[in-house]
């Protein structure tokens, strides 16, 4: 089980600008992650200010549940699960992250996503390169992720300078690009 909380600065880059980063640091070999995601029919779990997801990776499947701080921080309850379907999931511990929202109606998966990505690790944050696909759509995000306490935010700058932009506020979640890319194709 992992269950902490998370807290990121991120934004969205062009193509370009992401192939300055990636090339401007020692990443890690890039890797696919699957990203299923649940909601009730009525969004029941983003009233909440929360979202909730599988990801594969390879043969691993990850249930993730994320629950909103503040801007920059969530508090993540995540564990490595033996299926791939949200109807399936034996967990007791998972099961009781999921009963603790009260939902009133089953869990149905709302989206589905795909991100390629890869990672270089600093003294206190990994930095994420992520090429994200949304069906036809694909976006570039540039991710700061802290893993120790500190002010990350002039670090992040100086990373960002190098492809001449810098870091006001965090860009939308990928959930929620996702579902704007899916409002967008249907009009």
């Amino acid at each position: 089980m992992f269950n902490q909380m998370e807290r990121e600065l991120k934004c969205l880059v062009t193509k370009n600008q992401y192939e300055i980063i990636v090339k401007s640091y020692d990443f890690s070999n890039p890797w696919i992650q699957e990203n299923y995601y649940y909601d009730t029919p009525s969004n029941q779990v983003k009233s909440q200010g929360a979202a909730m997801r599988i990801r594969i990776i390879g043969d691993k499947k990850i249930f993730t549940l994320k629950t909103k701080k503040d801007e920059v921080t969530h508090y993540e309850y995540e564990k490595e699960i033996d299926t791939d379907s949200i109807t399936d999931i034996k967990d007791e511990e998972v099961l009781e992250w999921i009963s603790k929202l009260n939902l009133t109606e089953p869990l149905v998966q709302t989206l589905s996503t795909k991100t390629k990505r890869q990672i270089c690790r600093l003294e206190n944050a990994e930095l994420c390169a992520d090429e994200n696909w949304f069906g036809d759509v694909i976006d570039y995000e540039i991710e700061y992720e802290y893993t120790k306490d500190h002010d990350g935010i002039p670090i992040f700058n100086e990373i960002l300078s190098k492809i001449g932009i810098k870091y006001k506020k965090n860009c939308p979640s990928k959930i929620a690009r996702a579902n704007d890319y899916i409002l967008c194709n249907k009009r």
